[in-house]
């Protein structure tokens, strides 16, 4: 596989426990004209709470909105309903919907969901993963992450955190210690200490679009060149890569298929940008769940006057001495006692990997 720009459709997955406040952040986003040409998929149709705005029925479960947007209720597979859906728009019995907002239930664990993105390489040539934006209740939100794994699973796997209901607040130590519980889970990804100042306009910036802009990659990487935190009783670690120099296009598709073949579900998460030697003015975006990636995109340009490769890593039980090793093996510069990249590729003793990207 080549690297590529194609045009897909953003999709971003907004997730949060049960009463975190999914559906009145939706409400308020969907009535701006920005979105009226956006498909809303949720799990259940009594779950998003938009029966007030509804003006006409479409075809099967599709409804349109007061705002313009399209809306569905995902009562089987993700896969399949995105399959229909994409079918009904391709044949002219949908409006061309032009990005995807998929609203999980609040006990969903969202790496299936990413994992199924990615996995499917019809979807994965038509649609590309914009973000995971997760809500976070600022009155229960500390003891619900202490209590639900699903909660923290949502928070670590999110590209950007809202606080909802902090205005009910008044005590800061309790808005204090629910911001440090949460940068213990996922020390990267920007927050809003305000569902109600996350704006349409953040979103879309969050979310980039169709011709493969990102805007908010440069707030998953850390200063340092690894970076670790480890949650409270939770075996999920966020790991931080930099690197100065551009590599070669193999070295980084071996790179990935090393940590797919390696690590598979552990790998949570993966999200990226790299210079790659034989352009290094246009970024290779990376972005993969467990052990399937989306197809890479070259990217026109960097976001932002940091043009070093960056890589985000969120994983249950994974080093960081261990993404390292590989790392500094695919680029040269391996250590004492550990494997050189010939060692690690090109040994007949070990079977044949998947060939993931190359």
């Amino acid at each position: 596989m080549t690297a590529t720009e194609p045009r897909t459709i953003p999709v971003t997955i907004v997730t949060g426990f049960l009463g975190a406040g999914k559906t009145t952040l939706l409400n308020r986003l969907l009535r701006d004209p920005a979105l009226a040409e956006a498909l809303v998929v949720v799990n259940e149709w009594g779950e998003i709470g938009l029966d007030h705005e509804l003006i006409e029925r479409f075809e099967g479960d599709v409804v349109l909105l007061a705002s313009g947007c399209l809306c569905c209720s995902l009562r089987g597979d993700l896969i399949d309903a995105l399959d229909d859906l994409l079918a009904r728009r391709d044949a002219g019995h949908l409006r061309a919907f032009t990005r995807i907002i998929i609203e999980t239930t609040g006990l969903a664990d969202p790496a299936p969901m990413l994992h199924a993105l990615a996995a499917d390489p019809a979807l994965a040539e038509r649609l590309s993963l914009a973000g995971v934006i997760t809500l976070v209740d600022a009155i229960n939100g500390e003891a619900t992450l202490a209590n639900h794994p699903e909660a923290r699973r949502q928070v670590a796997l999110a590209d950007r955190l809202i606080i909802s209901k902090s205005d009910l607040v008044e005590n800061a130590d309790h808005l204090s210690a629910l911001r440090a519980a949460l940068r213990r889970l996922n020390p990267e990804a920007p927050f809003d200490a305000a569902a109600g100042e996350f704006s349409v306009e953040d979103f879309l910036a969050d979310a980039g679009d169709q011709n493969g802009r990102v805007t908010n990659m440069d707030s998953w990487a850390t200063s340092g060149r690894f970076a670790a935190e480890a949650a409270d009783h939770e075996s999920i670690r966020t790991h931080s890569l930099r690197w100065e120099k551009p590599v070669e296009w193999r070295a980084a598709a071996q790179f990935i298929d090393l940590l797919s073949a390696r690590f598979g579900v552990r790998l949570l998460r993966i999200k990226g940008l790299i210079a790659l030697a034989d352009d290094p003015s246009k970024p290779l975006l990376i972005q993969g769940a467990q052990h399937v990636f989306h197809p890479p995109r070259r990217l026109p340009g960097w976001p932002s006057a940091d043009r070093q490769t960056r890589i985000v890593f969120i994983g249950e039980d994974i080093a960081p001495a261990e993404i390292e090793k590989f790392w500094a093996a695919i680029v040269g510069q391996p250590s004492v006692d550990q494997p050189d990249r010939a060692a690690l590729f090109d040994n007949p003793l070990l079977p044949p990997r998947g060939g993931l990207l190359v």
